[in-house]
């Protein structure tokens, strides 16, 4: 498989990712003591991606990919606001359902643009700091990366989307909790993305 054709194929399933994740996002459940979002169903992936694109292709690939996703996600926003404010047909009658699951508020909008650059781009460059020191040790470089990134993603979200609405101990739930469940899922699936990162390698 070409490198070119690598990139596209990790370049789409990034993008799709980053969208799905911020409509996920708008539902809250409950896993034990925390509260998290239906979002960790796909931003370990996102995470996962970001770190077989930091690893095979380097940071500036990556981080090209990840204002890719940004651009993607922004676009997807404003064409959801714009559906919901064309009239809709009277025989339509989900209105308000479809505008409570694809509408955003400016403050969540910004919130999610603000967690997720700046966590994803975290992520990245802390898989290709380490691998400097640790070239050997993907576990160790990958966990590390997700713990932080996801930690800093998480962590602005929360914050500046839900601080003076949400109780801060639920919005420290939302932090810790999604942080936790998102390392866990990206550990179970490390074999995953050591096979896809040797594979990808071996047909280079």
């Amino acid at each position: 498989m070409k490198k070119l054709e690598i990139e596209k194929y990790l370049f789409g399933i990034y993008c799709a990712g980053i969208i799905i994740q911020n409509i996920l996002a708008t539902k809250n459940i409950d896993i034990l003591m925390f509260t998290v979002t239906t979002g960790i169903l796909v931003s370990p992936l996102v995470f996962i991606i970001q770190d077989v694109q930091t690893e095979i292709f380097g940071y500036k690939k990556a981080k090209k990919m990840i204002i890719l996703g940004y651009a993607m996600n922004f676009i997807a926003i404003i064409l959801y606001m714009l559906s919901i404010c064309i009239p809709s047909s009277e025989t339509y009658t989900n209105q308000t359902a479809f505008a409570t699951i694809l509408g955003t508020t400016p403050r969540i909008a910004i919130a999610s643009f603000i967690a997720y650059i700046t966590g994803s781009l975290m992520n990245s460059k802390i898989m290709e700091v380490l691998k400097k020191k640790y070239n050997n040790n993907l576990f160790f470089r990958a966990i590390s990366s997700t713990i932080v990134g996801q930690f800093i993603d998480n962590m602005l979200f929360s914050v500046i989307a839900f601080i003076g609405i949400l109780p801060m101990q639920t919005i420290i739930s939302m932090i810790v909790g999604g942080t936790i469940f998102e390392i866990i899922y990206e550990i179970i699936f490390y074999p995953i993305t050591k096979a896809l990162i040797k594979k990808i390698k071996a047909n280079r």
